[in-house]
């Protein structure tokens, strides 16, 4: 799981950017349907992951189309919150200084253009 950062370091190279976000696609959907191996795809997968700093971005944009395409409340928006705790755990500083700048833009952008809900 660490070598995905050798995939991502060229902004240049979009196909490979694109092929590390099927991958993290097909672990959210895993971390999602199997619920008996649940615990060990936390522990194992995502806490590794949260390891590498220069993934998080991507993870977390991956969190947040996997969460918006579920809606509020779903049980794919449950699970990412649940793994972006795993994921924090080895950088907790780190990935809550990421989400709360997001969360800031998307609040910072309602001024401009005001919405009833911020999914939107």
């Amino acid at each position: 799981l660490p070598n995905l950062t050798r995939f991502c370091k060229h902004p240049a190279d979009d196909t490979k950017r694109q092929k590390v976000a099927h991958i993290l696609d097909k672990l959210i959907t895993l971390s999602i349907e199997e619920v008996e191996m649940y615990p060990s795809i936390q522990a194992k997968i995502w806490g590794n992951i949260g390891q590498v700093s220069e993934l998080i971005d991507m993870v977390l944009d991956s969190f947040i189309k996997r969460s918006v395409t579920g809606g509020l409340g779903s049980a794919q928006a449950e699970v990412m919150a649940e793994t972006s705790v795993s994921l924090s755990a080895a950088n907790v500083a780190l990935v809550a200084r990421k989400v709360i700048w997001r969360l800031c833009r998307v609040i910072d952008k309602t001024c401009i253009s005001p919405t009833s809900q911020l999914e939107q």
